[in-house]
């Protein structure tokens, strides 16, 4: 039989303007890794941490990096929990950065070039309106010769391994089929992750003046317009900055963004949604920023050759790449494994 709680302790918590006490232990486990990532380069504890966060550091010989899996299961330390979680540790803002600053900004000069396509409401009739005009704009795109449509959709594993993919379309067919993983991403970071992926390469089509965007998170797209600090601000200014080149290389040139959830099922952004479902990738070390990039030309066929071409990553970014090449008896079809490197 349950007890009554007789004292109100949330509310009174709420009343005095005092942070609740599980998020209270995460903001001092937070400061607790800020502590560690913010320590001198001669510190010991970067000899005894990963080679990522040991900040140049010669490794010590009991380093995590050099522990059997056993020993690192059974290993109790603070040292441990400190290397598995730096790599959640953000990037500096840059909240001088030319593209927030007022006149400068993508929607002081292109804000007529670059729309926004979503539901006035979640109703049936809504949505089935809005799906009608979607199929048209998509038919439409893939007659004209200078037009090109990117699906994107993005998700977080359980695993928390991020899986975002984009196909772009042209010509009634996809042209272009990437895939991307991560670590350490929110849900939104993902979405966005996936409209990068696919806007970038499509942006680099000369012939292309016309580009349609679609995905199931236009709040992700909106972010592109924003001129505030924030947490995706890393990713945020490559993408930018692409837009606004490819914008100001001829006034026709624009961007339309157009709203496709999941639960329609509409069959093109479903494809790249089972895409996302169905692919998995287990980490196999904690990184800031952990990216496997796949690019196939041919989405039926892959090449004869059988490669794995890595598109460009911001120079701010420290990012650990994992990219070799092994063909499976049967279809010969490339996949990914293996070791790391670095770039600067």
């Amino acid at each position: 039989m349950g007890v009554f709680r007789t004292f109100p302790s949330e509310g009174i918590e709420a009343i005095a303007g005092l942070i609740p006490i599980t998020l209270h232990l995460c903001k001092l486990n937070g400061r607790h890794h800020l502590r560690y990532a913010s320590i001198p380069l001669s510190h010991t504890i970067n000899s005894l941490i990963d080679s990522q966060h040991a900040k140049n550091q010669t490794p010590h010989k009991t380093t995590t990096s050099k522990l059997t899996a056993k020993q690192q299961a059974n290993l109790k330390s603070p040292i441990k929990d400190v290397n598995e979680q730096l790599n959640s540790i953000r990037n500096c803002f840059n909240p001088l950065h030319p593209l927030f600053s007022p006149g400068s900004q993508i929607v002081d000069h292109f804000s007529s070039r670059i729309s926004f396509h979503s539901l006035s409401s979640f109703s049936d009739e809504d949505l089935y309106q809005h799906l009608q005009s979607l199929n048209l704009v998509f038919r439409s795109s893939q007659v004209n010769l200078n037009s090109a449509a990117v699906i994107a959709d993005g998700g977080v594993k359980k695993s928390h391994v991020t899986i975002a993919a984009a196909h772009i379309w042209a010509d009634n067919s996809v042209i272009k089929q990437l895939q991307v993983y991560s670590l350490n991403v929110i849900s939104i970071k993902a979405e966005l992750m996936a409209i990068h992926t696919g806007l970038t390469p499509a942006m680099e089509i000369d012939s292309v003046h016309d580009i349609i965007v679609i995905t199931d998170s236009i709040a992700a797209a909106k972010k592109i317009l924003e001129s505030k600090v924030d947490l995706l601000q890393n990713m945020l200014i490559p993408l930018a900055s692409t837009i606004k080149t490819f914008l100001s290389k001829n006034g026709k040139k624009k961007i339309h963004f157009w709203y496709c959830p999941s639960k329609a099922k509409w069959p093109k952004h479903k494809l790249v949604d089972d895409q996302v479902k169905a692919s998995s990738c287990a980490p196999t070390f904690p990184a800031r920023n952990l990216i496997y990039l796949a690019k196939r030309k041919n989405a039926t066929t892959p090449s004869a050759n059988g490669k794995h071409i890595l598109l460009t990553a911001s120079k701010k970014i420290t990012t650990f790449l994992t990219l070799k090449m092994e063909k499976k008896e049967s279809s010969n079809q490339p996949t990914l494994r293996g070791a790391h490197s670095s770039l600067s």
